[in-house]
């Protein structure tokens, strides 16, 4: 038994354990679906897998529970696969080695998955309590959730056909989410062409070791974006040394602040000893100012092999752009301040033949507000000549009561098992739940789930205390709705 699954309560814990040891990055997920639907027939349980491999499961109500409000429990069964710098892991083949230490579970070197596989691995363990009393009971196991909502989105409405719905996708114990942020996935394709680099030596520019984070639940914790600070460092040197840039990648997905950049530069021979000091200086200035969010920053300079590269105009314009995009947050939630409403993350940069794609995703809490980023983002870029860019995956905001049965038994549920009330509050971060009050807009639904750390970066961390906790909630809710 592996320190993972003697946790309690071992009935999470388990599952946990297991959904480690099945590869299930976004757009993969047939193994982890292949193995919900051997779960349901051991346990005797109807079950659907639909052509996308959404996976739903029928657990029927207990005897004289038949007409008691049915309740649908979900979860997404994909991950974000982000790596730590210097770290070699296959997501779409290897699993997620774990461990425990200080009462948190976390991963060597890559994201834990907590998000979603906790929620996945506490339906599981509600689904096999064979001493739970219930009404009609239907879980509904999503694909994508964490890229396109794929899943959600391709979901029959019929499996929606239900009183409440319990998402077990959020990562704040002691919160009851009602509202969620819509977002876009923007794409700003800067082209250009090459240009020959003569008389000049290559050097490669690697910041690593950032704290990164969610796109949506970190945004607001100052975490510095490893593309907007390298494009910072060379836009304040670039009055006084001049350069050419060779390529530039960074960011893993858009949806998690980037901790790492690599850009390669070309530099006339003779000035690239006050370019590499130059660049040292101004580094030390951003390492500065983000001391206390991201302690490790960390610089590498090394000897590269020079090719053709961007123009001077084009380096300087490519960089201005970035500078000039609309990124971290820049609205607050009028309800309430504390709550981040509208923001951009550039999360990913790569470098083509003939172009650079940037990847940002803008989120707001209100429609209109998604729609304002958006069109930021679009006039910065058309400021330019040679930048298009693409709007993709439109992702609804989601705003419910904070008042209604389904809120009033979760609480009860939840005083009763830590002696505390839960916060109804809104996320700053896409919920599937969105997808689903428009498909069925009669539907309660809240969303829920136990405390995870910097979710979507190699930090992640899942609270053990928390999910036994949540566990317990929403079996009692379930039993006394």
């Amino acid at each position: 038994m592996s320190a993972i699954d003697s946790l309690e309560p071992q009935a999470i814990w388990s599952h946990f354990s297991k959904i480690l040891s099945i590869p299930r990055p976004s757009g993969y997920e047939g193994r982890i679906a292949d193995h919900l639907v051997e779960f349901a027939r051991q346990n005797g349980l109807s079950c659907t897998k639909d052509a996308v491999n959404n996976v739903i499961i029928e657990s029927p109500a207990t005897k004289g529970r038949e007409n008691t409000p049915s309740v649908i429990l979900q979860a997404h069964i994909d991950m974000v696969p982000v790596a730590a710098a210097g770290v070699t892991h296959d997501f779409k083949n290897d699993p997620i080695d774990a461990y425990v230490e200080d009462g948190w579970v976390r991963a060597h070197g890559t994201t834990l998955g907590a998000d979603d596989g906790l929620g996945v691995a506490t339906i599981l363990a509600i689904l096999e309590d064979k001493n739970l009393s219930h009404g009609p009971l239907r879980a509904i196991f999503t694909v994508e959730e964490e890229t396109t909502m794929k899943g959600a989105g391709s979901l029959d409405k019929k499996y929606l056909d239900a009183d409440y719905l319990i998402n077990l996708d959020s990562e704040d114990n002691g919160k009851l989410f009602v509202s969620c942020a819509g977002s876009a996935e923007v794409t700003i394709n800067f082209s250009f062409e090459r240009v020959l680099a003569d008389g000049c030596d290559a050097l490669s520019l690697r910041l690593s070791d950032l704290s990164g984070g969610h796109s949506g639940s970190d945004i607001n914790k100052g975490h510095a974006n490893a593309i907007s600070v390298m494009a910072a460092i060379l836009n304040e040197i670039s009055d006084e040394c001049d350069f050419f840039i060779q390529d530039i990648n960074g960011g893993q997905v858009r949806n998690s602040i980037p901790s790492e950049t690599v850009c390669t530069v070309c530099c006339p021979k003779d000035e690239t000893g006050r370019f590499t000091e130059a660049f040292k200086k101004s580094f030390e200035k951003y390492r500065n100012v983000y001391k206390a969010t991201d302690p490790n920053m960390k610089l590498e300079i090394v000897s590269a092999s020079c090719a053709q590269a961007l123009s001077y105009a084009d380096s300087l314009s490519l960089i201005e752009l970035i500078r000039a995009l609309p990124l971290g947050p820049s609205r607050m939630f009028d309800i309430d301040p504390s709550i981040v409403e509208t923001s951009c993350n550039l999360g990913t940069i790569r470098s083509f033949d003939g172009k650079i794609v940037l990847g940002l995703m803008p989120r707001s809490l209100k429609e209109d507000n998604l729609d304002d980023i958006i069109d930021r983002i679009n006039a910065t870029a058309y400021l330019l000549d040679n930048t298009e860019t693409e709007i993709d995956s439109r992702h609804f905001c989601w705003e419910s009561p904070d008042k209604n049965s389904l809120i009033d038994a979760m609480q009860q549920s939840y005083k009763k098992v830590t002696g505390s009330k839960f916060q109804i509050t809104a996320i700053h971060a896409g919920l599937e739940c969105a997808a689903f009050s428009k498909m069925n807009p009669k539907l309660q639904l809240v969303s829920v789930g136990s405390t995870i750390i910097n979710p979507h970066s190699p930090k992640e961390r899942a609270e053990i205390l928390g999910a036994g906790q949540i566990f317990e909630t929403v079996k009692n809710t379930i039993e006394n709705i």
